[in-house]
């Protein structure tokens, strides 16, 4: 019995330690990775644009349904999105042929070709990381957002 009483109590230390650790990395995490990759966007689009593009890119044909979901956000947003991307050409609704009711939504040609281009006239946020952070520090950057990666998914 003392060994459960024990668990909870480091368990709860644990969680307290974190939600203190949230907090002290949540500024910096704003300002010192998501402000400046906002910024390497140039205004040319949104934050949750490019997400978007990107998570059509590594996923290829989807469902808005099974994009919403991926991008956690909820389906009329997603709608929003994809009507503007549509309008700009950059992806396209396809229909299934086995369910009529089923549209899938893939990027086209004109996308992918801006997003080759953009990501080499955009390098600024890689440059910044490479500049201010040696090469072990990166790598534990690059471990710590697999871990989250991992783990984030957990939560509901």
């Amino acid at each position: 019995m003392t060994g459960k009483i024990y668990e909870k109590k480091t368990t709860g230390k644990i969680s307290e330690n974190f939600v203190k650790n949230l907090l002290g990395v949540m500024p910096n995490w704003h300002a010192k990775l998501v402000r400046p990759f906002k910024d390497t966007l140039n205004r040319e689009m949104s934050l949750e644009t490019y997400y978007c593009l990107q998570t059509l890119r590594m996923n290829g044909t989807m469902t808005m349904k099974q994009l919403a979901q991926q991008l956690k956000v909820p389906k009329q947003q997603v709608t929003k999105l994809i009507d503007t991307l549509s309008t700009h050409q950059f992806v396209e609704r396809v229909n299934n042929e086995e369910d009529r009711r089923s549209i899938r939504i893939r990027l086209t040609p004109k996308a992918v070709s801006y997003l080759d281009k953009y990501y080499l006239k955009n390098t600024g946020f890689i440059q910044m990381l490479e500049e201010q952070l040696t090469m072990e520090e990166l790598m534990q950057l690059n471990d710590a957002m697999e871990v989250l990666d991992r783990i984030l998914p957990k939560l509901k």
